[in-house]
């Protein structure tokens, strides 16, 4: 009886020796993917806590984040028609199958990592916006939050509040409150139209995802300060979502874009740059690389068919002075169109 005692008590000592500190099995953790992650969250309610904690998943983020920029991949999603209509504004013939490829630098072909298809959900698309590897797709009925890493994905609850019903060009975007940690999606939204100038007043709603309860949509308690360009989706970066500005019925025209803050909620207006010719401030683009905003148009003064053109990146805003730095020109116009639509379109979001 002794001797199996002994025996016992000696197991019961390598079990308990044999144990991780929680400080290393936190620093395993960390150094995964997140498809092993999801795995881990069954081992036992400990992990799944520490898998689940908002602190976790943030240094989880900027981990990937770190070693994206070692070995860069590229998540891209094609936009494709079911058919071909003639005279159509805005195609209403999207393929309602979505799906998610990553492609590595260096390699020779794209990975299928998610699919799925949404039949019968819509008929038309806008531009896709991403943050922190989720993926938002507004459609002409609903806007979905996709994150391919996990292929999760999130229907948004209906809005009523827009009156013109059935407009696909709703201008949307998200991105995460750095206050809370919680992902916010807004979407602005048709009040009315001034029947003498065709000014529209707009307002702006937002549905918080991640806060535990059932996501819905409630209006801001301010009002934008400008109507906001529906052909264009919103970026997001450092707390803000901007939104390029509809100043073809405004006198004068602004010369900014339109920042929301996700943290207070509240509205300001960005000066684009000086050097960006006053006639493209309704054809150039918003894209985020590398955590900054960029911005892609012509300079003034320039030729069209010789002119370059130019990429700025946003390095300060603080809601008083805005502050723009020139990191390209591209003078080939044949290949401008092909980079801007491979660089920027297809790559929608970065993935660890």
């Amino acid at each position: 009886m002794y001797a199996m005692k002994t025996s016992s008590k000696k197991q019961k000592k390598a079990q308990t020796t044999s144990e991780l500190p929680e400080e290393l099995v936190l620093e395993i953790l960390i150094r995964l993917p997140v498809k092993s992650l999801r795995r881990f969250k069954c081992v036992s309610k400990a992990w799944r806590a520490t898998i689940s904690d908002p602190s976790f998943i943030r240094s989880h983020l900027q981990r990937s984040a770190s070693s994206w920029e070692q070995n860069p991949s590229l998540l891209i999603t094609p936009h494709t028609l079911d058919c071909v209509a003639q005279g159509d504004d805005w195609p209403m013939t999207f393929s309602s199958n979505i799906r998610f490829y990553q492609w590595q630098q260096g390699a020779s072909k794209v990975r299928l990592v998610h699919g799925m298809d949404l039949a019968g959900e819509f008929s038309s698309v806008c531009c896709f916006a991403h943050c922190d590897g989720l993926v938002l797709l507004p459609t002409d009925t609903n806007a979905y939050l996709f994150n391919p890493a996990t292929r999760d994905v999130v229907t948004l609850p209906e809005t009523f509040r827009d009156t013109m019903v059935g407009d696909v060009n709703l201008p949307a975007g998200f991105g995460r409150d750095p206050r809370t940690g919680m992902y916010k999606v807004v979407r602005s939204f048709f009040r009315s139209i001034d029947p003498e100038t065709g000014i529209y007043d707009m307002g702006m709603e937002v549905c918080t995802v991640g806060s535990g309860g059932n996501p819905c949509w409630r209006e801001t308690a301010a009002d934008q300060p400008y109507p906001v360009a529906g052909w264009i989706t919103a970026q997001s970066v450092s707390g803000g979502v901007y939104f390029v500005i509809d100043s073809s019925r405004l006198k004068p025209r602004p010369h900014g874009l339109v920042r929301f803050s996700l943290e207070d909620e509240t509205f300001s207006v960005t000066r684009l740059p000086d050097e960006l010719d006053p006639g493209e401030e309704e054809s150039f683009s918003l894209d985020v690389m590398h955590g900054e905003l960029w911005l892609t148009g012509r300079r003034v003064g320039h030729q069209s068919g010789e002119d370059p053109l130019i990429i700025w990146a946003l390095i300060q805003d603080d809601g008083r002075r805005s502050l723009w730095e020139q990191c390209h020109k591209i003078y080939s116009m044949s290949q401008t169109c092909a980079i801007r639509w491979q660089f920027f379109r297809a790559a929608v979001a970065a993935v660890a």
